[in-house]
C-alpha cells in the first residue's frame, strides 16, 4: 500500500522539487534587474522649491516716473496708476512646491531702504489663485499700483506669493507667505 501510495505521489512531487530551482533563479534574476536601476534611482530628483523670481522691471532703475494728471488723487493722498498705464511694469515667475487653496501675489514699492516701509501696492492688479498643486508655475507683470504719496522715492520692489485673504493690509506675516523676493530698485514717482 506504501508502494502504491508513492506512486501516485511521485508525479505531484517531482514538479514540487523542480519549482525551488525555479524560485531561486527567479529571485536571483529580480535582485540583478534592481540593482541595475530597477528600483530606486541612485541620485533622487531635485526638489520643487516655492520661489517668487523678479524677472524684470521697467522703466530702469534710476528712472523718474511723471504721472499724468489724468490719474486724481485719491482722498487718502497718493494716486492710482492703473492697470496696463505702461508707467510702470514688474514682470514675475512664480513657483509653489506644495498644495495651497488659495494664494494672492502683492507687490510693494519700497521706500526708506527697508522690506516693511512702502509708498506704493498692487492693489489694483493684485491676481489671485485657487487650488495650487505642487510644481504649479506662473509668469505674471503687475502693471497697476497704489501710490500713497507723491512724490515717492522708491528704493527696491519687494513681491510676495501668499495665503492671507483677510483683508489686512500690510506685507502678510512670514506664517502667511509662500515665497518672496526682494530686489533694489531706484525709482522717484511724482506728478
Amino acid at each position: 500500500m506504501l508502494t502504491r501510495t508513492a506512486s501516485i505521489l511521485a508525479p505531484v512531487v517531482q514538479p514540487v522539487s523542480l519549482m525551488r530551482p525555479l524560485i531561486l533563479i527567479l529571485a536571483a534574476i529580480g535582485l540583478v534587474a534592481y540593482g541595475c536601476g530597477g528600483g530606486a534611482s541612485p541620485t533622487a530628483p531635485t526638489p520643487i522649491e516655492s520661489k517668487v523670481a523678479i524677472d524684470a522691471t521697467t522703466p530702469a532703475s534710476g528712472s523718474t516716473i511723471v504721472v499724468p494728471e489724468q490719474y486724481p488723487y485719491i482722498v487718502p493722498g497718493g494716486v492710482v496708476i492703473p492697470r496696463d498705464s505702461g508707467l510702470i511694469s514688474v514682470r514675475l515667475t512664480l513657483t509653489s512646491s506644495h498644495d495651497v487653496p488659495w494664494a494672492r501675489l502683492s507687490v510693494y514699492l519700497l521706500t526708506g531702504g527697508t522690506s516693511t516701509d512702502y509708498c506704493g501696492e498692487n492693489g489694483p492688479d493684485a491676481p489671485t489663485w485657487s487650488f495650487l498643486t505642487p510644481g504649479w508655475t506662473t509668469t505674471y507683470t503687475v502693471t497697476g499700483f497704489r501710490v500713497y504719496r507723491l512724490p515717492c522715492e522708491v528704493t527696491g520692489i519687494r513681491a510676495m506669493l501668499h495665503m492671507r485673504n483677510n483683508g489686512l493690509i500690510g506685507p502678510p506675516l512670514p506664517s502667511e507667505t509662500i515665497a518672496e523676493a526682494t530686489v533694489a530698485q531706484s525709482l522717484q514717482i511724482r506728478r
